[in-house]
């Protein structure tokens, strides 16, 4: 069974980016993504495979990631899936909160190329089989 992650994140350039890195961490890693909690919400409820893995930001006009964590940790179904905050926020009080709705990492996307593929992949390393 191909392992697939789900991007929830605004910013296409922040998609395009996290969706490359992924691609030279494993290439056979199946990526779709969802430029708002709402889009990302109806993805993974429409969906008969549910992702391994969903990285979602933080900070999204709308439902911005807090709120649509909340919506997979208050879910049955989605409960399960490990959900990793990305976000350029370097704010501790986003780190608590993050984790106080149930996040399982939260990761800065405000480094470097090489980090940030460093730090994703020890985020994959830890919660889907590489």
């Amino acid at each position: 069974m191909q392992q697939k992650i789900l991007i929830i994140d605004d910013s296409e350039d922040d998609i395009l980016l996290t969706q490359m890195v992924l691609r030279k961490i494993r290439g056979t890693i199946k990526v779709e993504a969802a430029s708002s909690g709402p889009a990302g919400l109806a993805l993974l409820s429409g969906g008969n495979s549910l992702p391994s893995l969903v990285l979602i930001d933080l900070k999204m006009p709308g439902m911005d990631g807090l709120n649509t964590l909340r919506v997979i940790r208050a879910d049955e179904r989605l409960c399960r899936i490990p959900v990793v905050v990305l976000t350029h926020s370097d704010l501790e009080s986003d780190r608590e909160a993050s984790y106080r709705e149930g996040a399982n990492g939260f990761l800065n996307k405000s480094v470097n190329l090489d980090q940030f593929t460093e730090l994703l992949r020890n985020e994959l390393e830890r919660w889907i089989s590489l």
